[in-house]
């Protein structure tokens, strides 16, 4: 008898230890509960808003994709999200531009407006993890029709008859319409300013476009090739500007380099493979380039010029007038050697 009771007082020991842990775990489950806000409740989609969600989260501020549009437009389309092994999905056969120039994700978006349905626009906003991978991805597929805006911020920006594409930080982004519209114009500014003024960036300036010089250069005109620029893989970090000179647009290159020894020796393979792929000396008779061991080629009937000053390399691409060549040669080596000069 004794030792039925006892049982009995151990099962009902065991059964209250039971309900105890369950009281427990369901009071600290409404505790979670209450601390996991749902975002969607606030209009904000957390699988999809991409990296303005991530920025206004980091700055404790409220912004999604559609934040950025003017009131006369509406979202069109949920936001989506690709990254590196399916961003070909969205943009096949120019995947390989984007995630060779260290791309992380695509965020992108449609919208339109609400009193006339055939104006719509997608935005796209690229995540190229830096600033130097962005201004790249922006500057080597320039629009040919590329009309360069004047704004404070995004910088640079520029339109086309119905696209607009700027660089804001790491983020390179497109806004195209459906069809040329002074109302798609207006309503892309609207968001391009609202992008740069809402969504704080780490800004790396890029100093290398200050070495260029001023006279003659065509606004706008800056590239930088990451890698494998004019088709030689050894060709890295180059940035290019074109000027209208003698009635002819000539492209000047320039790079830095961690010291003049690795200069020198780019400015040697260069050579060697202009030499392998048919280019020969030419002479010259511009004193500047002779003085500094500029090389000076014919390659297919253009003038190719490259030297070194300090860790900058520097030269002209395939230019038709040579003795316009050598000009801007002259210019880009006067103001290389100067900035080499203050380097310590």
């Amino acid at each position: 008898m004794n030792s039925l009771s006892g049982r009995n007082r151990h099962l009902e020991s065991v059964i209250s230890i039971l309900l105890l842990s369950t009281l427990v775990l369901i009071g600290l489950l409404v505790f979670i509960k209450q601390f996991d806000a749902d975002m969607g409740r606030f209009g904000i989609d957390t699988a999809n808003a991409g990296p303005l969600l991530e920025q206004a989260e980091s700055k404790k501020q409220e912004l999604s994709l559609d934040a950025l549009v003017p009131d006369d437009f509406k979202k069109f389309s949920e936001s989506q999200t690709y990254g590196p092994e399916n961003l070909y999905e969205k943009i096949n056969g120019k995947a390989p531009l984007y995630t060779e120039s260290g791309f992380e994700k695509l965020f992108t978006q449609r919208f339109i407006n609400k009193d006339d349905d055939s104006l719509w626009m997608e935005l796209f906003v690229f995540d190229m993890a830096a600033v130097r991978n962005a201004f790249s991805t922006y500057s080597v597929q320039k629009r040919a029709d590329a009309q360069m805006l004047t704004l404070t911020a995004p910088a640079p920006f520029y339109k086309t008859s119905n696209g607009a594409y700027f660089v804001h930080g790491r983020y390179y982004v497109e806004l195209v319409g459906s069809t040329e519209s002074t109302t798609l114009d207006k309503a892309m500014t609207v968001i391009a300013e609202n992008f740069a003024s809402r969504i704080t960036v780490d800004y790396e300036k890029i100093t290398e476009l200050a070495l260029f010089p001023e006279k003659d250069a065509l606004p706008g005109s800056f590239k930088l090739y990451l890698a494998n620029a004019f088709g030689f893989d050894g060709f890295n970090d180059i940035f290019t500007s074109r000027y209208n000179l003698s009635d002819e647009t000539i492209t000047v290159f320039l790079s830095k380099h961690s010291n003049p020894q690795d200069a020198q020796a780019s400015v040697e393979s260069y050579y060697t493979f202009l030499i392998e792929n048919d280019a020969a000396d030419k002479p010259t008779a511009n004193s500047t380039l002779k003085d500094i061991g500029a090389k000076v080629l014919d390659f297919y009937d253009t003038t190719e010029i490259i030297f070194s000053t300090g860790p900058y390399v520097g030269g002209v691409h395939e230019a038709e007038n040579q003795k316009a060549a050598e000009e801007l040669a002259t210019r880009l080596f006067d103001k290389l050697s100067n900035a080499a000069k203050t380097i310590k």
